[in-house]
């Protein structure tokens, strides 16, 4: 017999929230797209001497 426990649930290193399963993967994505997301409204919306009608 082993004395290893089985694996439960969808995946290892999964977050499961209601019946959606998000995986490793998916957050890093969604992780990197908040990064660029953060990036782009920093520099959209923090321009120093210049008014919202300026380019």
């Amino acid at each position: 017999m082993s004395d290893q426990l089985a694996r439960t649930g969808p995946a290892a290193g999964a977050l499961v929230i209601g019946t959606t399963v998000i995986t490793g993967w998916e957050l890093l994505g969604i992780a990197l797209a908040l990064v660029v997301i953060g990036a782009i409204a920093i520099r959209v919306g923090f321009r120093r001497g210049r008014s919202a009608g300026d380019r």
